[in-house]
């Protein structure tokens, strides 16, 4: 891992344990708050390069430990995903490496927005332990503007 990048991953499933058996240096989350606990433990007072979330995900929504987080129940985590909003370093980014999450470019917005970062995230089922999505990658930025297609972060 690189200075200022945290990766953060559910392991109570085999998938999340074999992502996590092969990385050095990540931190865990069982849902949303805790989540928001370890990256800001994990950052300290440095700024974030990138925010690796890894868990699984579908066209809908986004695992995040035991917290399902899709457009409709964003604004329940969102005061949440707030607290890491001024964290990240200049030209910071979140990579959401969840299956088929990228196509969702709705909920991506509320994400970007929430973290005042670009989000990333691909189109396709995503392995953890080779850590390729099988699809394309999309990114939203926090000013609202969307773009499919673009290079993998």
């Amino acid at each position: 891992m690189t200075e200022g990048e945290i990766t953060v991953i559910d392991d109570s499933d085999i998938v999340g344990w074999a992502a996590s058996a092969t990385r050095v240096g990540e931190v865990y989350m069982s849902d949303v708050p805790s989540m928001v606990s370890s990256v800001g433990r994990a950052a300290g007072k440095k700024p974030i390069k990138r925010l690796n979330i890894l868990d699984h995900g579908n066209e809908d929504g986004v695992e995040i430990g035991e917290d399902w987080v899709d457009v409709a129940t964003f604004s329940k985590y969102e005061s949440y995903f707030l607290l890491l909003r001024g964290r990240f370093a200049n030209g910071g980014f979140v990579h959401l490496q969840h299956c088929k999450v990228g196509s969702n470019h709705a909920l991506l917005l509320m994400f970007a927005k929430a973290f005042g970062v670009p989000v990333f995230a691909g189109t396709g089922l995503h392995n953890p332990v080779y850590r390729v999505n099988l699809g394309d990658y999309d990114r939203c930025d926090q000013n609202g503007m969307c773009a499919s297609g673009v290079s993998r972060p």
